[in-house]
């Protein structure tokens, strides 16, 4: 089957979950990819026989270690208004390129474009957790009408999720490949952004080993297989993947960021691993090295138990949940000839291609 794969641009975490599927499904399928233009020539190496297009995304703005809201919303309200001509384009596209479906990871405007086509559109990605969990303090309220809108128009969606999803830590084969030992160092994956902050903290704990990441010339998945644990941002990616080696995590949301505050809080109940804002970094980051042993043991006993464990109304998964996200997608494939209504085109498609002719 020709499947278009559509990724968001917002950090690397859907990035990796669609390299992760991509790596299984080009074997015995079409793809073509669409993605933000800092993501296409990755995805071209990665995938060479693949056609690979450029769309425009959504992005975030923090003003230090916080979400700015206003500028975030005068940032892409371009991008809004230019909506409509955006999807009209990449519909007539998936048209000539004779796509069957459309898998998306919070990719908006080509589930819309797909819908305008009359081509089934499935969505897996970590952010519609956000719907799962109620919260009605602004931060968590703002992120519920984002993540409806980036998932609007699809015919069904997979949560991935190392608490309360459909499918838990999807990783890349890069990372299920690696030999996982027990170090004795920690990795810290790290922005540019807060290096500044970041560093100095870590020199002045001296009786530690922190290896930091991104490193010219080094690898970032063999350091966190051989590591005692990770100290990261707190994208949902970077936990499961470490999750999925046995590794704890530290994390640290950005503030007003509500999904990632959502998996800081679930990664801290889960007892796998802890977290803090940056501003009691220090304090908090010695507490987590303090308990590295507790951690492990708990998700030792998750492995245990098939990587999953239920506790009162959370699931927690830290196993790789990479092929049975891909017998799900599967299985929507396999449904597709008999469901007419994953068919039918929007009802405003004529009149957006009156708007927007080629």
């Amino acid at each position: 089957m020709h499947i278009c794969i559509a990724i968001n641009g917002e950090g690397r975490g859907h990035f990796s979950r669609a390299r992760a599927l991509a790596e299984i499904l080009v074997k015995s399928h079409t793809i073509t990819f669409r993605a933000p233009e800092h993501l296409c020539t990755e995805l071209t190496t990665l995938f060479p026989a693949c056609t690979v297009k450029s769309i425009p995304y959504f992005a975030f703005v923090q003003k230090g270690f916080s979400l700015d809201y206003l500028k975030t919303a005068s940032v892409n309200a371009s991008l809004v208004l230019s909506s409509l001509r955006i999807q009209s384009r990449i519909a007539r596209e998936l048209k000539a390129e004779g796509c069957k479906m459309v898998l998306s990871d919070f990719e908006p405007f080509t589930s819309r474009a797909a819908k305008l086509s009359g081509i089934p559109v499935l969505q897996l990605n970590h952010p519609g957790i956000v719907d799962r969990i109620p919260a009605f303090n602004p931060a968590a309220l703002v992120s519920r009408a984002v993540a409806a809108y980036m998932m609007g128009h699809s015919d069904r969606r997979i949560i991935c999720s190392f608490f309360n999803g459909d499918v838990g830590p999807i990783i890349r084969s890069e990372l299920r490949n690696q030999e996982i030992s027990d170090g004795k160092y920690f990795v810290v994956y790290q922005k540019k952004l807060y290096a500044e902050h970041l560093e100095p903290v870590l020199s002045r704990l001296k009786d530690q080993d922190f290896r930091l990441f991104p490193k010219a010339g080094e690898s970032y998945e063999k350091a966190l297989a051989g590591s005692a644990g990770l100290v990261a941002p707190a994208g949902h990616q970077s936990i499961s993947e470490a999750l999925a080696l046995g590794k704890p995590v530290f994390v640290i949301p950005v503030e007003g960021q509500h999904e990632q505050e959502l998996n800081a809080q679930k990664l801290s109940e889960s007892g796998f691993g802890h977290w803090c804002y940056y501003q009691n970094i220090e304090q908090e980051l010695e507490q987590y090295i303090a308990n590295i042993d507790h951690y492990k043991r708990n998700i030792a006993e998750a492995m245990a138990r098939g990587g999953a464990l239920r506790r009162g109304r959370n699931r927690w998964s830290c196993a790789d949940d990479t092929f049975r996200a891909v017998f799900l997608i599967e299985d929507f494939m396999a449904e597709i000839a008999c469901r007419p209504e994953w068919h039918r085109n929007r009802l405003a498609a004529p009149l957006i291609a009156a708007l927007y002719p080629v």
